[in-house]
């Protein structure tokens, strides 16, 4: 008999086969070996389960990634070993995977969250390819997957970047208009409290003007949330700014909780505006006490870091420099994952009602933007939560303080152009200023305004502009009025306001800039200040 002639083929079962057929089953074999070796060592997830959800292949790369071993994995079902029964986001897992099994067809691509042997969460997206048996009939699927834990990590700090900033649009916009409710609020009770003899109208005028300003606290949390409120960069050192909150928190706070500092900076000095920083503190030490009921420790400290290239951290992007770190941490509760990322959000809290408005941390994470910083934070449930502040340094720390006079100007009245496209906001400055002496114009509109400047600014002392109006701008008008008299006396008034933008206006020759709601005596004094820095003529018009 020829080697090389072809044998009945004999179904023994056996591999004891001769001639061609050996070396076909030899091929085979050797084929099967490649695909094997190709299935262990390929670089993703590979894996079969029959149709009742039961493992019956896994991979070298399938066992390294989710901890078990062949032995351990085989045999059991995904539920309860590499699928968890529900999602960190809440979704039921155990309905998803019976679907698969039942109707593999309808599945060829899903994404879900897995769980490891340690119990890590990891979001993996998964092909699958339905088994069937010599009859066609579906036995079972081939799942390969890929880990998109990261990819899925920075959509969402995408999403939650782009809810922020919706949000903070919102908040900016709503505190705005009851910014200017307040403002004529606390104008008219202003108005009532000088003008009455009766002390019981003047108690209540001034109840009223007590609950206008808590108000416009909150709208100026809301407006630093949403980085649009009124704020003055300085040279200031971070460590003295610790050290009064410390000094503050050790006074107000329970008394089991021990506060601490570790002050390691070795270039403490930012530009920064102090009182919001100290607000941003303040604001992390309470929330850090609320967490601590039955006492704790509460932790602050800082040190310098270097970032060498552009840095993403959640939402917030580093530019390359030296950057100084505060580290404010504490041993209380913790928080949840899904509470920690909602932390920021405005009017988001966990206390029950009548304890907070959600307004703290908001107004920390705008603090944070304004500064052109970045804000992280940990948590975990039993062991505390820490937050980190990034913020950067200046080199040069002198301070350049104005010296002041001792001698105060007199007051006196001078004429005055209000702006402004608030009607209650015109009419109490109307009526308020003009019980002092003053003579007041008040326009609604850039365009009235402009008309009247142009035949009057001969005798315009001062014009008040409101920076957010329709139409144009007052940073626009200024421009507009600056045209037609170049030695224009001007102030901003505003609640609502980027820094760049006041920034840019103040260079453009505008003399200051008042935050509403403002109290006459404000507006004296910074007329008073204008006196003596000779902006405004001493003597009467």
């Amino acid at each position: 008999m020829n080697a090389g002639a072809i044998q009945p083929a004999v179904h023994t079962g056996q591999p004891g086969l001769q001639g061609d057929s050996r070396e076909v089953y030899e091929a085979l074999r050797k084929s099967e070996e490649r695909y094997r070796e190709l299935v262990e060592h390929a670089n993703s997830i590979i894996l079969r389960w029959d149709k009742n959800g039961v493992i019956t292949f896994f991979n070298e790369y399938a066992q390294n990634f989710f901890g078990f071993s062949e032995e351990e994995i085989i045999g059991k079902h995904v539920v309860g070993t590499i699928v968890p029964e529900s999602e960190s986001t809440g979704r039921d897992l155990r309905p998803l995977m019976d679907h698969i099994c039942n109707y593999p067809e309808k599945h060829r691509y899903n994404v879900n969250e897995n769980i490891t042997k340690d119990g890590a969460r990891a979001w993996v997206a998964w092909t699958n390819k339905i088994l069937t048996d010599d009859t066609g009939s579906a036995i079972g699927v081939l799942s390969i997957g890929s880990d998109i834990t990261k990819q899925r990590q920075l959509e969402e700090e995408l999403r939650q970047a782009q809810k922020m900033q919706a949000i903070g649009e919102l908040a900016g916009g709503i505190a705005h208009d009851f910014n200017n409710m307040v403002h004529g609020i606390a104008g008219f009770a202003e108005v009532i409290h000088q003008m009455t003899v009766d002390k019981k109208i003047a108690q209540y005028a001034s109840q009223i003007l007590t609950t206008a300003h808590h108000a416009a606290e909150l709208t100026k949390q809301l407006l630093t949330f949403a980085r649009k409120g009124s704020y003055q960069l300085n040279d200031c050192n971070t460590h003295d700014i610790v050290r009064d909150v410390c000094a503050m928190l050790k006074r107000t706070i329970d008394r089991r909780i021990v506060i601490r500092q570790q002050l390691s900076a070795g270039l403490p000095h930012i530009k920064g505006d102090s009182a919001q920083l100290k607000s941003a503190l303040l604001n992390l030490g309470i929330n850090a006490k609320d967490a601590m009921p039955s006492g704790g420790v509460l932790e602050f400290s800082t040190r310098n870091i270097t970032v060498d290239e552009p840095l993403a951290i959640s939402d917030f992007q580093l530019e390359p420099g030296q950057y100084l770190q505060i580290h404010v941490s504490d041993n209380g509760m913790g928080m949840t994952e899904e509470v920690r990322q909602r932390i920021f959000e405005p009017f988001f809290t966990t206390k029950s009602s009548g304890r907070g408005a959600g307004l703290g941390l908001a107004a920390v994470y705008g603090t944070t933007h304004m500064h052109r910083g970045a804000i992280q934070c940990r948590s975990e449930i039993g062991k505390g939560s820490s937050f980190d502040l990034y913020l950067p340094i200046i080199r040069d720390c002198s301070k350049h303080l104005k010296n002041k006079q001792d001698n105060e100007i007199p007051e006196r009245p001078i004429r005055m152009m209000v702006v402004d496209d608030e009607a209650i906001v015109r009419s109490y400055s109307k009526t308020l200023f003009e019980m002092h002496g003053h003579q007041v114009d008040t326009f609604a509109t850039a365009s009235e305004a402009i008309a009247f400047y142009r035949h009057n600014c001969a005798d315009i002392d001062l014009v008040l502009l409101d920076m957010i109006m329709p139409h144009m701008d007052g940073q626009q008008l200024f421009a507009e009025l600056k045209q037609i008299n170049p030695d224009i006396k001007a102030m901003l008034a505003t609640g609502y306001s980027v820094e760049s933008k006041v920034q840019e206006i103040v260079e453009d020759g505008i003399l200051d800039c008042l935050k509403k709601p403002f109290t006459y005596d404000q507006l004296q004094r910074k007329i008073t200040d204008m006196l003596s820095e000779g902006h405004l003529q001493a003597e009467p018009s």
